[in-house]
């Protein structure tokens, strides 16, 4: 079977309900993941941390917005939006004009001097709030600030925890811990049955455009099968080195040359094709049932 991919519940049967319609005959398989992602930090009074990082400004402009949220009594469900435009008043404006540009790959914008760095300034300032949330989130945990009320105060010296450069900090420093988060996610494998992979011809126009990339591997696999149901012409059987050169071809896509490279898994097919009475194997030699 060919593997197409690795993706969440909802998205794995989307793109196997398209595949079925075409005629793919579709697998799936779920399973756990565990997802690791490890960070060194400090953690401690402001105070402390001032005289440790070179730039604090940054985590001094978190502070007082946290501390502006609190005084304006903001309701515990709105406080983080709030929160976000007390630093950046635009942030929602930006962070939807990215949603487009993921999605579209273009935005449409008033200014038309938009550029690919402008675009890149904007992506780094989201990154930024997602820093300055992590902030947050550490900074009411850690002073035990319940938002229920908003009548919470943050302190002239709160206990604060940020992420840091393992390479710019002191790691024998009693404020740097580290810490190893394992999230467990539950994916779907999505294998399709290689003979039925020619058949992704058949599926809606609009697929091609939704998964480019799986649709563009299903047709790679779909086309070294294709070739391989019958014989090379002039020949009914071929040796292995042969067989492996089928393998080896460029297909004209219209808008561009696609190149297929499957001799890596050479006895992987042939095994395939002698199961689904394709072909028959006698030591080097491959010959075709008809």
């Amino acid at each position: 079977m060919f593997k197409l991919g690795e993706y969440d519940e909802d998205e794995a049967s989307k793109i196997a309900d398209r595949l079925k319609e075409a005629g793919v005959k579709v697998d799936l398989k779920p399973s756990i993941s565990a997802i690791m992602e490890s960070a060194i930090y400090m953690e401690g009074r402001a105070s402390q941390l001032r005289e440790r990082i070179d730039d604090f400004t940054v985590y001094d402009r978190f502070i007082g917005a946290i501390k502006a949220g609190l005084a304006e009594g903001v309701e515990a469900e709105k406080f983080a939006d709030r929160y976000l435009s007390i630093l950046d008043p635009s942030w929602k404006g930006k962070m939807a004009e990215m949603a487009q540009f993921m999605e579209e790959g273009s935005i449409a914008t008033e200014d038309p001097s938009g550029s690919p760095e402008e675009m890149m300034d904007r992506a780094t300032s989201l990154l930024e709030k997602l820093e300055a949330l992590q902030f947050l989130d550490a900074a009411l945990e850690l002073n035990d600030i319940g938002l229920e009320g908003a009548d919470g105060e943050l302190g002239e010296d709160p206990l604060l925890r940020i992420i840091v450069d393992p390479e710019s900090c002191d790691l024998e420093d009693e404020l740097v811990s580290s810490i190893l988060a394992v999230r467990l996610e539950k994916i779907v494998e999505v294998k399709l049955y290689e003979l039925t992979t020619p058949l992704a011809k058949n599926v809606d126009d609009d697929f091609a455009i939704e998964y480019p990339e799986e649709y563009y591997k299903i047709c790679s696999v779909g086309m070294t099968f294709e070739r391989l149901l019958d014989p090379p012409q002039g020949a009914s059987k071929v040796d292995a080195d042969e067989f492996r050169e089928l393998l080896l071809f460029e297909e004209d896509m219209e808008d561009f040359t696609m190149m297929v490279d499957g001799t890596a898994v050479a006895e992987d097919i042939a095994r395939t094709l002698k199961k689904e009475g394709v072909i028959k194997i006698k030591g080097d030699k491959i010959a075709w049932k008809k």
